[in-house]
């Protein structure tokens, strides 16, 4: 039986084990990274649903806010108003968003009165549920087809009406009495923006990705045409979501694909209270694993090189294995003959020296690779959390400034109070950068803000109260509501004479802070017939933003301002400084 040379035997043998080893690796790999590929991209469907939920919601809490502006509008509010007053504080309504199909103030009998537009006018809606529920309490309704407003399309298909929202809120006289009923029809149209958005993030390599929004009824309102209209409740991700869950899943959807699926229901944004929405982001599985594919075919191709190589190594390694046998077998044959023996080295040394130092390095190189990954996500970290501060403080000074414009007819006096609130807001943000972003001392706010009516008397400004550890959401809008009444005292109140005092009290009780301020020695005080911008910030800050309340007394001796603000746990945990 013929035998092989050594060169061919280990040629064979390295090239048909790394050829092995190679379709070993390749299924191993691909399972692993398609079960980890699975989770991570569903992992990112989750959170692009949870974006997108949270987008709807804020959208429309502020459509529910401006409704809720509207409804308080003085102009509106006053009977005396004619209509041309009334359609002008419509139409500017409208300009500023203009997806509003209609915006109109209703009679307290149901009949349209005035629009933006002009038209419907004189049209009887007291059967419309916005108008039955909108003259109680503010409401909002789902999505509908608007066959009125289509007529007033020209060129329009009936058959494909516009979709609206209905939102609606009672307007009252100054006396309390029912005014009228603000109604603003707003056109779905809107909701191809947040679709829009979310292929933008999630450019690049999301290939057949779809968003959903599905009415509380399951009924599709929102994604790929050929599922519009149609009513989804039996997926496993509907079913979580009416659970009140989110998050994401593979499931199989009716038409018997396979998908990725984030699910995230809506929840309401402060006051507004949501519509039960269902936000669906999906992608077909195929489509999710394409990567895990190609993987395969990379991980073959290089086991094929691998495999070659080794054989080419084999073949070029045996005969330097070769040699040291032949050197033995000619020593041998010496020893045989009793000729001179020349023992070859061995290079077990060389060998087990080489693979220390291979452990070594791979331990190092390790130690390394973890070491950059943990530093890649601190920076990440960082960065969403540094992308997020400067968006919320961009939004408060754009709506600062928006509202300080409003009432103020020079650019002198704007620039004035807004660099003063800007000032304001930017002390505060001084302390809570300080703390790291932790929470900062209620006292040093007030310090801050009252130091420079305090110079010259040490008894101008008295402040007496615990220590208290406020979080950036509370802090700021107390930074400014304590702004605004240093402000007023300084303008009109006990800091605008040098014998008027200011005195603040504050105390903890029930994970609750109570605050008062207290001016005396200053001019004689009277209710103002009208509330201005300051005290308007003053409430929003204080009621809206915090949830608290307020009550403002001008007494005669000066003005008596309560605040009662309901704390974080974590902050009403904290014990109290004597």
């Amino acid at each position: 039986m013929p035998r092989l040379p050594l060169r061919a035997f280990l040629a064979l043998g390295l090239g048909a084990t790394g050829l092995v080893a190679t379709l070993v690796l390749a299924l191993v790999v691909s399972r692993v990274t398609a079960d980890r590929l699975s989770e991570r991209i569903a992992g990112e469907l989750g959170d692009l649903a949870r974006h997108v939920a949270g987008q709807l919601d804020r959208t429309m809490f502020e459509r529910w806010r401006d409704t809720l502006i509207l409804a308080e509008n003085d102009t509106l509010r006053d009977p005396k108003a004619d209509g041309d007053q009334k359609r002008r504080v419509l139409r500017r309504a409208r300009e500023t968003y203009p997806d509003y199909a209609i915006i109109g103030l209703l009679s307290p009998e149901g009949r349209m009165t005035v629009t933006d537009n002009g038209r419907l006018e004189g049209l009887d809606v007291a059967h419309r549920i916005y108008f039955t529920q909108g003259r109680e309490r503010p409401f909002v309704g789902d999505v509908h087809d608007a066959h009125l407003l289509a007529t007033l399309q020209p060129g329009r298909d009936p058959a494909d009406p516009p979709r609206v929202l209905d939102l609606a809120a009672p307007v009252r006289t100054p006396e309390g009495a029912l005014a009228g009923v603000v109604v603003a029809h707003l056109d779905w149209a809107w909701s191809r923006e947040v679709e829009a958005s979310l292929h933008d993030q999630a450019a690049g390599g999301r290939r057949g990705l779809a968003v959903l929004v599905l009415a509380r009824d399951g009924t599709v309102l929102l994604g790929p045409p050929a599922l519009r209209n149609r009513t989804l409740r039996d997926l496993p991700s509907v079913a979580a979501v009416r659970r009140g869950a989110g998050g994401a899943t593979q499931e199989t959807w009716p038409d018997g694909r396979a998908v990725l699926t984030g699910y995230q229901p809506t929840r309401g944004y402060r006051d507004y209270p949501g519509l039960g929405w269902t936000v669906l982001v999906r992608q077909d599985a195929a489509d999710a694993l394409a990567p895990v594919r190609a993987l395969q075919r990379q991980i073959l191709l290089w086991g094929l090189a691998v495999a070659g190589a080794a054989a080419a190594a084999g073949w070029f390694a045996a005969a330097s294995l070769a040699r040291p046998l032949r050197r033995l077998a000619i020593a041998a044959d010496a020893l045989g003959r009793g000729a001179p023996l020349a023992i070859p080295a061995s290079p077990v040394r060389e060998a087990q020296a080489i693979g220390l130092a291979l452990s070594a390095a791979g331990e190092a190189l390790g130690q390394r690779a973890e070491e950059r990954r943990q530093a890649e996500a601190r920076q990440d970290l960082l960065i969403h959390e540094l992308n997020h501060r400067v968006k919320n403080t961009l939004a408060t000074v754009q709506a600062m400034a928006r509202q300080t414009a409003r009432g103020i007819d020079s650019v002198g006096a704007f620039t004035a109070a807004f660099e003063a609130r800007l000032l304001a807001m930017s002390q505060t943000h001084t302390l809570l950068t300080a703390s790291q972003w932790s929470t900062t001392d209620l006292r040093r706010i007030l310090e801050l803000e009252l130091a420079p009516y305090a110079t010259g008397r040490p008894d101008r400004v008295h402040l007496d109260g615990p220590a208290v550890a406020l979080v950036p959401r509370m802090a700021v809008p107390v930074g400014m509501t304590v702004h605004e009444l240093a402000t007023n005292a300084a303008k009109y109140g006990a800091l605008s004479i040098p014998e008027g005092r200011v005195v603040v009290r504050w105390r903890l009780a029930d994970a609750t802070l109570h605050l008062s301020w207290q001016e005396s020695g200053g001019p004689p005080v009277a209710a103002p017939e009208r509330a201005g911008f300051g005290t308007r910030l003053i409430r929003t800050s204080v009621e809206r933003e915090l949830s608290g309340t307020i009550a403002l007394d001008f007494l005669p001796d000066g003005l008596l301002c309560r605040l009662t603000l309901p704390l974080e746990p974590s902050v009403a945990s904290e014990p109290q400084a004597a």
